[in-house]
């Protein structure tokens, strides 16, 4: 199944999971995750199952001070 993370498709199994995603890319579940220009909560991303097409956007948060 294909999606797009960032610009970039990714080849993905079915029932592939967001938080199946973020730990495939190397990212920690404390990031913004939108799905088809729809924000996701943190607890949504071990529930929600991506679809073939899904267009994914990952946006690590940055700290400064």
């Amino acid at each position: 199944m294909i999606i797009f993370v960032n610009n970039h498709k990714i080849d993905v199994p079915e029932n592939f999971l967001i938080i199946n995603l973020l730990d495939k890319l190397n990212y920690s579940k404390h990031v913004a995750v939108w799905v088809n220009d729809v924000q996701l909560l943190q607890q949504e991303y071990s529930k929600y199952v991506l679809k073939n097409n899904d267009n994914v956007r990952i946006i690590k948060p940055f700290g400064g001070g």
